[in-house]
């Protein structure tokens, strides 16, 4: 499969009270057609801003840099602002935490679903509305034409989101950004709205950027895998191989943390991993994940580089002790 999405060396930098905050700090990752790949990481390390600056919608004061961010060989970086939002919504989309904030409350959902594609040339008013009935029926949404004429806050917090599914679908784009668009469902619908997602996926050959801090989630859709911690990309492999052979320190506390049916018995303290995330406002150097790594030692004050761990690119670490952490790992 060709690669749809490039993203190399991307910054972005937001303005404080205290000090400059380094919000995403250097990532590169790549996505190639019709490929699931999930961002993954705690609450703060930066995937949201990350799908925000692919988007293009940051907020005005933050400062984005990136040595290029190409979607399908052109440069979003260079691309004049009128030209990237007909791409929005067209080529690219997205799907957003909370439905309740991002669909307007004094539009149906019908007018919300139909006013992208009624943008293109040569669309009729009948086959967007066809379209959007279709999607509507595909998501799992039950009577869809009456659905239509309803507003937002006469569904529920599952059907909403359903609807911003079908919403980012319904101009058949290449990518679809995802940032955590199960977080604020109850398990037996977060599960239903995963299954349809991959499957979405699939049946339209679509790219998707898969956001979330679950790695329950991210073993169920996944292809391929990047780990986040303090704005940088600390690990990214296969999704198979993540979860059989974790090279970085933080990958494997995070793993560590998941109960596995069978071995964790009930009533037994889960492990964490200890500390909290570094301050990024002001000057960060060295490793993020020192000051909560059992392997760290003085040479962590050092910036560590992404390392290719098995000769072939295709499982990358960025840690100073991977042949430390490799012998723990043996040893335990």
């Amino acid at each position: 499969m060709s690669v749809l999405l490039d993203v190399k060396n991307l910054q972005v930098d937001l303005p404080t009270e205290n000090g400059m905050l380094h919000a995403v700090r250097g990532i590169d990752f790549q996505v190639k057609r019709g490929e699931m790949l999930c961002l993954v990481g705690e609450s703060g390390c930066g995937k949201s801003m990350t799908s925000l600056a692919l988007m293009g919608l940051l907020p005005r004061k933050a400062i984005c840099r990136a040595d290029h961010l190409l979607f399908d060989g052109v440069d979003l970086m260079t691309m004049p602002e009128k030209q990237r939002n007909q791409l929005r919504g067209r080529r690219m989309s997205m799907i957003f935490q909370e439905p309740m904030t991002s669909l307007n409350p004094s539009y149906t959902l019908g007018n919300q679903l139909c006013e992208a594609m009624l943008e293109q040339p040569g669309v009729s008013r009948a086959e967007v509305r066809e379209r959007a009935i279709y999607l509507l029926h595909r998501t799992g949404i039950a009577n869809a034409e009456d659905r239509m004429r309803q507003y937002p806050h006469q569904l529920s917090g599952g059907l909403r989101q359903r609807v911003m599914i079908a919403m980012s679908l319904m101009c058949s784009p290449d990518l679809i950004i995802a940032d955590e668009p199960t977080t604020a469902l109850d398990v037996t619908i977060q599960a239903q709205i995963l299954r349809m997602i991959r499957e979405l996926q699939r049946e339209f050959g679509t790219a998707v950027v898969f956001i979330t801090h679950d790695l329950g989630v991210v073993s169920r859709i996944a292809d391929r895998v990047a780990v986040m911690y303090a704005g940088q990309v600390v690990e990214t492999s296969a999704v198979d191989d993540l979860f059989a052979q974790p090279e970085h320190p933080y990958t494997r506390g995070l793993l560590s943390c998941i109960p596995v049916r069978g071995k964790t018995l009930p009533g037994t303290h889960l492990q964490a991993i200890p500390g909290v995330v570094p301050s990024l406002v002001g000057k960060v150097s060295g490793c993020a994940f020192r000051n909560r790594c059992s392997l760290a030692d003085s040479d962590c004050e050092q910036d560590p580089q992404l390392i290719d761990t098995h000769g072939d690119q295709s499982h990358l670490a960025r840690c100073l002790k991977l042949n430390a952490a490799a012998a723990q790992e043996v040893i335990a």
